[in-house]
């Protein structure tokens, strides 16, 4: 996925434009092989070598969900927290694990978000799901579901419990259960626990989390539509998880998208929470192509899967759309200047100058010429030089 989002937003002219990159959307990723001989277990290295020495130039995520260089490692290939381990500023060890596993499987080495807004004090995360049809649908379910962990959130912690809300994991732990039934929230109850704790912001939940969500998913979708059923079968669909993480100062990160999503019945809300949606589902995946024999009652609650790309239809913000929803906590107001995301923005946009003209300048389309110590692109008997000598 992150390969193919950091593809997408270089190819993409919002997104060049505004300096947008993949690490606006999801935490520093790395896709390596456990052999740790790959160009992306290198550029990992230089970056975890990077934060431990404070260094943060060139780090997407904010210092402060840095300064302890977390990481989380798990398989490519897998689900459900199976496999998932989180290191602490320890490079060896997280070397050491990879080189234990099978030289040629694929690991996510993925940078943890230190400081996240927590539910009461342990550590949650953000259940979606999203339909995709052969028609180049692509649909959100507005209402999903808040997993949260059952020990209070301690970066110093060991036990996977604290760092990992899947419930696939929690079901295991002692304390199962005992704050939430299911260690799961309901939307409503989520808005309650804001409005509780922080009445001055004065949160909606859609305004100020879900549009954000929705952006993430449809550029998951754009990014590998090109991808997606190469067979061109027809009456066909998947339903995809997404899992999302909000941090302290309310900003929505990706954590990743699954195409086998976990559909337990952990607690009563689920319980009547699942049927919905898949009754939701068929309706648009089924019942166009089957005969109804008698006519289905009006809906008293309409259909909760929203369209967000197709048929016409794309709900993509621009690009340019603030990360934070509560715009005094963004990084740019706190430096009473919007210094850091504009210098990353003219080094991205320079970097992209440079090797866009290179490229042109190589391959003929582009021709630089210099005259007196003066550069122009008139055709003459001037003295020809490498573009890249003045860039």
């Amino acid at each position: 996925m992150v390969k193919s989002l950091r593809r997408y937003y270089n190819q993409h002219m919002g997104s060049i434009e505004t300096g947008y990159g993949v690490g606006d959307s999801t935490p520093t990723t790395y896709l390596v092989l456990a052999s740790c001989n790959t160009s992306e277990f290198f550029e990992f290295t230089k970056r975890f070598k990077e934060l431990k020495a404070h260094e943060f130039d060139y780090e997407s995520m904010p210092a402060k969900q840095c300064a302890e260089n977390m990481w989380l490692v798990k398989p490519a290939n897998d689900n459900r927290g199976r496999g998932i381990e989180v290191f602490k500023n320890n490079y060896e060890d997280i070397k050491r694990f990879l080189q234990s596993k099978n030289p040629r499987t694929y690991w996510v080495v993925q940078k943890y978000l230190e400081r996240p807004l927590l539910y009461y004090g342990r550590k949650f995360d953000i259940r979606m799901w999203a339909l995709m049809t052969w028609k180049q649908e692509f649909y959100i379910y507005k209402t999903g579901y808040i997993r949260t962990s059952s020990d209070s959130y301690n970066t110093d912690a060991k036990h996977n419990n604290v760092h990992l809300t899947n419930n696939c994991l929690q079901q295991y732990g002692a304390k199962y259960g005992t704050f939430e039934a299911g260690n799961t929230v309901s939307f409503d109850r989520f808005c309650e626990y804001l409005t509780a704790q922080f009445p001055s912001y004065k949160f909606d939940f859609e305004r100020d989390f879900l549009a954000r969500m929705k952006d993430l998913m449809i550029d998951t979708y754009l990014a590998t539509k090109s991808e997606l059923n190469p067979n061109k079968r027809t009456h066909c669909f998947e339903l995809l998880g997404y899992d999302f993480m909000i941090d302290e100062d309310f900003r929505v990160w990706l954590i990743e998208a699954n195409t086998n999503p976990y559909i337990g019945i952990p607690n009563k809300y689920i319980e009547g929470l699942l049927p919905k949606m898949f009754n939701d589902l068929f309706e648009i995946v089924l019942d166009p192509y089957l005969p109804q024999v008698n006519k289905p009652a009006p809906r008293q609650i309409p259909n909760q899967f929203e369209l967000l790309y197709g048929k016409g239809v794309n709900l993509r913000r621009a690009y340019s759309t603030s990360l934070y929803p509560i715009a005094e906590l963004s990084p740019a107001a706190k430096d009473g200047v919007e210094t850091t995301r504009l210098l990353k923005l003219q080094k991205k946009q320079q970097k992209l100058l440079k090797e866009i003209c290179v490229r042109l300048y190589n391959d003929g389309e582009f021709t630089q010429y210099k005259i007196a110590g003066k550069q122009s692109t008139k055709n003459s008997d001037s003295e020809k030089v490498p573009l890249s000598n003045n860039l």
